[in-house]
């Protein structure tokens, strides 16, 4: 059968598509991806449907999905603006809405290649993704593959569906006692419906428990010191290799980068990311054990496969990738391995400008890093739901919270995060995370305005909660990344702006400190000084879950400096990024106004007033995020043009 829309033709035989007849080419799981929406493109399709359909339960991550339907779409000549063919719907999945034919002729031979071809590592993992799922399907093997579909999804817990159910108890506020048990006993109701069918693996992680002290995993846990392995000890260990594997803490090991520029002595760059990642990963990534440089260096040159190397080194995660240095550019591939079934659960190509090699090394280092980060806490967090559904344990809790947070914000992200987070101070009172999580939970809450009320009940909170984690542990990421937030919160854009250095210090590959900067720094009166601090969190964090936090700030930015155009772009594309997000509607209001545009300017002031109805010029942010009477007086000044612009779109004085 070959399906046919627009000028495009999927050969489901030959596993090829084809634009007026040249051959684009495609990732096969991207390829399986958009042949399963064509498929069923008389319904949404949800995420957890796609996670079955696509990679047949394996866990992935929630970032590796955005990334094949963006690559589905840029081999379309779609976007997420446009949405021709994909559509998103917003909560429940992906419908595509193209017009299509079925038939079963043979598509002419001899087609004309076009398109970029996949090279390096991306081309390597390919061969490893199976392509059956988009094999043709009889009408009585479709019909059973959509049941098996359906009881799959209903069985597994989709984030959409969690969030929705915080989502119930939006009044639950945590600030006492009663509160916070409610959230327990919530979350626990939760846990209880995600119980697995499968008895071994059940059986698996109580063994598991058992035979490893839980106190020592606490340590290991809290500890933020690289992980060494000595190679020499493996034979001596009592616990096997395989059930470290399948141990609740995760691991990594960072391969040599292989030097593909064909000159030996360019192989000091290599090394230089490999060095540098190994080094920043274990700031990103807080407790998890990082292999030694030593240890890893071992295996340059040697190829020895994914499996083999989880079995001497005992990691869950290999992560490796490959350098092309040219006279103008440098192009780094990287892929995330699971090292059990050696199958790639991310990759991504990063080019940069050459100017200066330490600085090329620090921005690839950095982007590198955060993306790994944010993959390995959505994975883990996804295996414990998947493997633990009832796991009371602070790590999966901990892990859970983190993962939470890294989704795009809203009232109900914050509360599921909070409660999770409250459930690892239950378990450990002296959790230096749990501490930190509750408190990012009420700084955010804030900082977003989800409450009309109780902003400086929140603060005063998370202020206490901050000062008992940073007690424990006076470098803690978590807590000093809330510190710096809370200070601006309370109008301190001088000490938020320090505490945000010392977040670079522990950690230079975190975009979110730098939208930290960058807006204190907008609250002080430097609108151009802000602009190079989001720029650069834009350059480390390009597809980062936070992204929306400083585009919304450029966009501010760029209406205090009259460059309104320029704003309602990066205003558009904050909204894209988090649609949850009220604050650029205003902002969008009054640059539409300022440019003479009233139709738009209403169409957009009407959103916000949607959400916040009651909204005046006068009290226009005069409480979060930031009261404006706490702002410098510069700031002010340069507001009055925000002001001046919600008066023309409408917005009631």
């Amino acid at each position: 059968m070959n399906l046919r829309f627009a000028d495009f033709e999927i050969d489901l035989a030959r596993q090829e598509m084809r634009r007026t007849g040249a051959i684009v080419h495609v990732e096969p799981q991207v390829f399986d991806l958009l042949v399963h929406l064509i498929r069923n493109r008389d319904r949404i399709v949800s995420k957890d449907e796609l996670f079955e359909a696509i990679w047949q339960g394996r866990i992935v991550s929630e970032a590796t999905l955005s990334s094949r339907i963006s690559a589905a779409r840029r081999a379309l000549g779609d976007s997420g603006n446009d949405q021709s063919f994909i559509r998103t719907l917003h909560k429940r999945g992906f419908r595509f809405v193209g017009d299509v034919e079925c038939d079963g002729s043979a598509p002419a031979a001899n087609a004309i290649e076009t398109g970029v071809a996949l090279e390096g590592p991306v081309h390597e993992a390919a061969k490893l993704v199976p392509a059956h799922a988009s094999l043709p399907l009889s009408e009585e093997d479709q019909e059973y593959l959509a049941h098996g579909l359906a009881a799959a999804v209903a069985s597994r817990p989709a984030v959409a569906d969690r969030l929705s159910e915080a989502a119930d108890d939006l009044a639950m506020l945590h600030a006492d006692a009663g509160a916070a048990a409610a959230a327990q006993t919530k979350a626990a109701a939760s846990n209880r419906r995600r119980v697995t069918r499968n008895a071994l693996v059940a059986v698996g992680a109580v063994a598991l428990v058992l035979l490893t002290a839980p106190a020592a995993w606490w340590l290991l846990w809290s500890s933020s010191t690289p992980y060494v392995k000595d190679r020499g000890a493996v034979a001596s260990e009592v616990v096997s290799a395989e059930d470290r594997l399948n141990a609740s803490t995760p691991s990594i090991v960072v391969l040599p980068f292989a030097n593909l520029s064909g000159d030996p002595r360019r192989d000091y760059l290599a090394d230089g990311i490999t060095d540098s990642l190994i080094s920043d990963l274990a700031h990103a990534l807080p407790g998890v054990p990082i292999v030694s440089r030593d240890t890893a260096f071992t295996y340059k040159g040697r190829g020895a496969d994914a499996r083999e190397i989880g079995r001497e080194l005992e990691v869950r995660y290999l992560l490796e990738g490959s350098v092309v240095l040219d006279d103008e550019r440098v192009r780094v591939n990287t892929r995330l391995v699971e090292t059990r079934e050696a199958s790639q659960l991310w990759a991504e190509r990063f080019d940069a400008e050459l100017k200066s090699i330490l600085q090329v090394q620090d921005e690839i280092v950095s982007r590198v890093s955060r993306a790994i980060g944010l993959q390995v806490v959505d994975i883990e967090a996804r295996r414990s739901w998947r493997e633990r559904p009832d796991s009371a344990e602070l790590i999966d809790l901990v892990m859970r919270g983190k993962s939470v947070l890294n989704l795009p914000s809203s009232q109900a992200t914050m509360i599921e995060a909070r409660g999770l987070f409250e459930q690892a101070v239950n378990v450990e009172p002296a959790s230096a995370d749990g501490l930190a999580g509750v408190a990012t939970t009420l700084v955010f809450e804030f900082l977003n305005g989800y409450y009309e009320t109780g902003g400086d009940e929140r603060l005063a909170r998370a202020e206490r909660l901050l000062n008992r984690a940073l007690a424990i542990e006076p470098r803690h990421l978590m807590a000093l990344k809330a510190n710096a937030a809370l200070r601006r919160a309370q109008g301190r854009f001088d000490d938020a702006i320090d505490m945000a250095k010392m977040v670079i210090m522990e950690n230079p590959g975190e975009p979110w400190t730098y939208k930290e900067l960058g807006l204190s720094s907008l609250y002080l009166g430097k609108p151009e000084q802000a602009l190079e601090w989001f720029a650069k969190a834009d350059r480390i964090g390009p597809r980062d879950p936070g992204r929306w936090t400083w585009l919304d700030g450029r966009g501010h930015a760029l209406i205090l400096l009259g460059r309104d155009e320029e704003a309602i772009r990066a205003l558009v594309n904050a909204l894209d990024a988090n649609p949850k997000n009220i604050s650029p509607h205003a902002f969008l209001a009054a640059a539409y106004a300022l440019l003479g545009r009233p139709e738009e300017a209403r169409a957009a002031l009407a959103a916000y007033l949607e959400r916040r109805p009651g909204a005046r010029v006068s009290t226009f942010r005069t409480q979060a995020p930031v009261p404006l009477a706490l702002t410098s007086a510069a700031y002010r000044q340069q507001f009055a043009r925000v002001r001046d612009g919600l008066r023309k779109s409408g917005m009631p004085e």
